[in-house]
């Protein structure tokens, strides 16, 4: 740890918060027993890649993003829209016009953070609580560009449009998450 500069001696967590070491469990136990896990680094590479699916070429945001979007419109109320978001789970809801266009996008904490503020909005235009203007991405746009904007703008959701300019998707954090979990180790090249 540092403080002002200066590193201060790190504190040792007591005993009884150190993690032991455990026996392993009948499910696992055939694990370390398993020839194939024995040998060189090269070998075990060789058996995790005989084992893993190879990737099916994902770069671009049509491939992970959500198209099922729950949307809402400019002239919805605020009780409207926190009823939606009830209902479908989501945390990010798009609010499109009539050719769907993307116009603002609302969050269930800024909505929460809102009526926190002020309980009597309920009949309010959702418009005064939603986030405008939004940071989109077209669906042709790289995965990592996309993680980029959502790290560097500190946003949760991003929309994703097709080439007229119309919401046909959303990625969020979750999306990102998710790729990395299911294909492991990426080669990303630059």
């Amino acid at each position: 740890m540092f403080d002002m500069g200066r590193r201060i001696e790190t504190p040792v967590r007591p005993d009884e918060f150190r993690v032991r070491a455990m026996s392993a469990s009948e499910k696992t136990s055939h694990i370390d027993k398993d020839t194939a896990h024995s040998g060189t680094a090269n070998e075990i590479h060789a058996y995790y890649q005989q084992q893993e699916r190879p990737p099916d070429g994902i770069s671009a945001c049509r491939d992970i993003m959500s198209k099922r979007v729950i949307t809402l419109k400019p002239d919805d109320s605020i009780n409207t829209a926190w009823n939606t978001l009830s209902d479908c789970g989501f945390h990010h809801l798009p609010v499109i016009d009539d050719k769907r266009n993307v116009v603002a996008i609302l969050s269930d904490r800024d909505l929460l953070q809102a009526l926190v503020h002020n309980a009597d909005i309920w009949d309010n235009s959702m418009m005064d609580v939603a986030a405008h203007p939004v940071v989109c991405v077209l669906q042709s746009t790289d995965i990592r560009q996309a993680s980029n904007i959502l790290y560097e703008y500190d946003i949760g959701a991003l929309p994703v449009l097709n080439d007229e300019h119309q919401l046909c998707g959303i990625i969020t954090r979750s999306d990102v998450l998710k790729l990395l979990s299911h294909y492991g180790p990426m080669e990303l090249w630059a």
